[in-house]
């Protein structure tokens, strides 16, 4: 082959989520860019959602690599196929089709499983080299005869060791304009049932040393800045002592957010510090407020626990975005309790989501004979996908949309401002607006849950309006 010509892509689907309006591309694309090219290769980055990404604009180059998650699958398959039919090497990773490599293998020529930081540029020497990938770890492609070859699975990667990420590499990417969003580290020492980080990742936590976290803010320092970390607050001495050396080297963003545990907000110097690095919000994986559900999910806090996070982050000057999950187990009643909690306990931002089974983890090999279709893009946490055990999927989904159209009602939108927080009043409109959104984008899918459904009083509702 010679030297290759690399396009990396992140695939995005078109459809409304719940963070429509707050994309942010992930730092995994970009991150082996930088491999890549500090290996003298030359490789252009892509986001599908930032604008079209055309099978005419990457036709020039002889590998491509597509990221995806399960929700996006469709569309990276759909590129993936338009680009085989030209001769182009297609690549694919990501969590979906490392679970998935049969399916993936359909549609591309290799697949990497778990993470390419080490995997994807192996697999480029050996196709610019003409040799076999064969002793190459984590890869996943088809023989001669068509059955799927794995190799053994890759190590984890050492993260001090691996470069920043390079958004510069995206014809997309203004110098000036970089993304604000930087991962800090990588693993959960967690291991929630529904969750596919560990499965991917490990729950050793590993993350980067404080100057290359403080190199990476310095171009965006005047933004509001996302630590997309699974948990940044895992390791709470190494949270501290990162935000201490942000204040001791002047480098605290304008504001900044990220995701933590309940029971970490508990930590009093710890929200001390973030309340000083100036932290807007912090997304929370409550999940649900059935103790019954916490318990099978594998979370650790209980009820109380809660209250008192929302209570001690306030007190802060701090936010709370509550993440909550809607079981198959779960009644009817539930969504709607959750949104009454959240707007008793004071949460200023929510997502109720149902429960997703995605391949690979402990949520998938429990639920997957109880799956209602494996269409893939619906697998986003908005729509139901798993038969509930008490009552159709369709009342279980006007019930979640119930939920979130009471948090999100235009009268919680217009009394949302609070001191110190009138962003609520911004974030709150972006939720009633994308929830309206949504409910018209999906009356295909409404319908089909309501025709399907066996009570014979759903067969003379109607799906809801995007009123």
């Amino acid at each position: 082959m010679g030297q290759p010509r690399i396009a990396l892509v992140e695939a995005s689907s078109r459809s409304t989520h719940v963070y429509s309006k707050v994309y942010l591309p992930r730092v995994g694309i970009p991150t082996l860019g930088a491999i890549l090219k500090q290996r003298g290769y030359e490789c252009d980055v892509w986001f599908q959602a930032m604008s079209p990404v055309t099978k005419e604009q990457l036709e020039g180059y002889d590998i491509v690599g597509i990221g995806s998650i399960s929700s996006t699958i469709v569309e990276a398959y759909q590129l993936a196929d338009s680009l085989r039919k030209t001769g182009t090497v297609v690549v694919m990773g990501g969590p979906h089709v490392t679970f998935e490599p049969a399916e993936a293998l359909e549609h591309c020529d290799y697949v990497v499983v778990g993470e390419g930081d080490a995997s994807f540029p192996a697999l480029v020497d050996a196709l610019a080299q003409g040799e076999s990938p064969e002793a190459i770890p984590g890869l996943a492609y088809r023989l001669p005869d068509e059955s799927v070859h794995l190799t053994e699975r890759a190590e984890l990667v050492d993260l001090p060791s691996l470069p920043s990420p390079d958004f510069c590499l995206s014809p997309q990417v203004a110098p000036d304009k970089i993304p604000p969003i930087i991962a800090t580290s990588r693993g959960c020492p967690h291991h929630c049932m529904f969750c596919s980080v560990t499965p991917i990742f490990g729950r050793r936590y590993r993350f980067k040393e404080p100057e290359q976290v403080i190199a990476e803010l310095r171009p965006i320092q005047h933004r509001s800045v996302c630590f997309g970390d699974d948990n940044f607050c895992a390791n709470r001495k190494r949270a501290k002592l990162l935000l201490r050396e942000m204040i001791a080297q002047d480098a605290v963003p304008l504001r900044w957010s990220g995701q933590m545990c309940v029971d970490d907000a508990s930590d009093e110097e710890l929200l001390d510090l973030m309340q000083q690095t100036r932290c807007r919000i912090m997304y929370i994986g409550i999940e649900s407020v059935v103790p019954e559900t916490l318990e099978k999910f594998g979370k650790p806090h209980h009820l109380e626990g809660i209250k008192q996070c929302v209570d001690n982050l306030h007190r802060h000057n701090i936010g709370v975005h509550g993440m909550f999950v809607v079981s198959p187990d779960d009644t009817i009643d539930v969504p709607r309790r959750i949104a009454d909690y959240a707007i008793e306990t004071g949460i200023d931002t929510v997502q109720i989501m149902s429960l997703v089974p995605f391949p690979g983890t402990g949520a998938y090999e429990e639920l997957k004979g109880e799956l209602l279709h494996t269409d893939w893009q619906y697998f986003g946490g908005m729509h139901v996908v798993v038969q509930p055990k008490t009552c159709s999927a369709y009342e279980m989904q006007m019930a979640l949309i119930g939920a979130m159209q009471r948090f999100y009602s235009l009268s919680r939108v217009i009394t949302a401002y609070r001191r110190g927080r009138g962003w609520r009043v911004k974030y709150r409109a972006g939720g009633y607006y994308l929830l309206r959104r949504w409910i018209k984008e999906n009356q295909d899918y409404l319908e089909r849950l309501r025709s399907r459904s066996d009570s014979p009083e759903l067969a003379h509702q109607s799906v809801p309006a995007p009123a």
